[in-house]
């Protein structure tokens, strides 16, 4: 009875055996899954890096009027051909927000066909801004936005006194007052011929009368309607400033002389 006994002890369960062997084929059969998740990973790659079905076919660029197509081209870093999803988009769209041209710009892609699409606006050039320096660009907003090449847009504004370190957000504030109050003067029927910006912050606007309008901050269209009943009224030679620092009245004084309220 215990020789039995002893003899079944040493025999191997069968269960035991068979839970080793599916083990064993568990492992094997998720190696060769990954081995085979692997390859087709690498096919997939190798195929969407070498496939025609992701060249860019197409590069539309619309809104640039003053911004070259070959600047936008070599800002975005893609061309025809190139593999679409090998493109940071991101990176192209923070080069591009960096011109100074650009106010603002969107930029999408397709994949199937695979092209890229750019809309672009531009800061639209009001005056043209003269320090000490150099020429500027003013745009509608009165953000100096670029140095001119030469070629001078909108209301000429001088300021001799100033250069571009000086362009701090006081002088910000005072270009943003003067494209505000031209665009004012002349919805009343005024023509303007230039502005210059005097020291403390003081701006004159030369009318094409040759009559100044010297004003302090924002112009109002109270003060334009006393403008206009001042020059109805006296009809000033030119030369002759109106001094529009007070709300309530105009100061009318030839160049260097102090004269007569209205």
């Amino acid at each position: 009875m215990v020789s039995d006994f002893k003899d079944r002890v040493r025999i191997p369960s069968k269960k035991k055996t068979l839970s080793q062997i599916n083990s064993i084929l568990r492992v094997a059969m998720w190696v060769c899954l990954g081995i085979s998740g692997a390859l087709i990973t690498l096919c997939a790659a190798a195929y969407t890096s070498n496939s025609e079905l992701f060249h860019v076919k197409r590069i539309d660029i619309t809104g640039n009027a003053h911004v070259k197509r070959d600047e936008v081209l070599t800002l975005l870093d893609i061309e025809q051909g190139d593999n679409i999803l090998s493109w940071n988009m991101n990176e192209a769209r923070k080069r591009l927000q960096k011109h100074p041209w650009i106010k603002d710009l969107t930029v999408s892609r397709s994949f199937v066909a695979a092209s890229v699409k750019v809309s672009i606006t531009e800061h639209r050039p009001m005056a043209t801004l003269f320090l000490k320096d150099r020429p500027y660009f003013i745009s509608e907003d009165g953000l100096v936005f670029a140095s001119s090449p030469g070629i001078y847009y909108g209301l000429m504004v001088n300021a001799p006194d100033y250069s571009r370190e000086d362009m701090t957000k006081d002088l910000a504030q005072i270009l943003k007052n003067i494209v505000n109050a031209s665009a004012l003067v002349r919805s009343k029927g005024l023509a303007v011929r230039d502005a210059a910006i005097k020291p403390g912050g003081l701006v004159d606007i030369r009318l094409a009368n040759g009559v100044t309008l010297t004003i302090f901050g924002e112009m109002t269209p109270i003060k334009v309607e006393m403008v206009k009943k001042t020059l109805s009224e006296l009809h000033p030679p030119e030369g002759t400033i109106m001094d529009l620092r007070c709300e309530d009245k105009v100061v009318v004084r030839n160049r260097g002389n102090y004269g007569s309220e209205g």
